[in-house]
């Protein structure tokens, strides 16, 4: 992740970032391998709390990241998890290749409540 991406981020970032063995006890814990952009901007800054665009965005660090499974909208997994919230109802993840938004509570099967922000961590910030 480039230092103009972190940029957009503004006074909310966690820094230092995380180390690479804060990195590896997440994905130990979690038993996955974390995407290559959310890794990128962990090392950058481990977490983001903080107005972005229009609205709110709270980027989970390493260690809650490693504990956030614990919200059982559905099974971590490499190519499904979630990195972080808007502070309120709103879950943000990342599912086979896409980043999304998700309610925390929905009705149905969760799949129905997924909307696409993008295809790129750059894209997801955009959105």
């Amino acid at each position: 992740m480039g230092l103009l991406m972190l940029e957009k981020f503004e006074g909310g970032c966690q820094l230092p970032g995380a180390s690479p063995a804060e990195i590896a006890a997440c994905e130990a814990k979690l038993k996955i391998i974390l995407p290559a952009e959310i890794k990128a901007f962990l090392a950058a800054s481990n977490g983001f709390n903080g107005e972005i665009g229009q609205g709110y965005l709270i980027l989970w660090s390493a260690a809650e990241l490693s504990g956030a499974d614990g919200y059982e909208i559905f099974e971590f997994r490499d190519d499904q998890l979630l990195i972080g919230s808007n502070g309120g109802p709103t879950a943000y993840g990342f599912v086979k290749g896409d980043y999304i938004s998700i309610p925390f509570v929905f009705a149905g099967n969760w799949l129905n409540e997924v909307r696409v922000l993008g295809r790129s961590f750059e894209e997801f910030i955009e959105a």
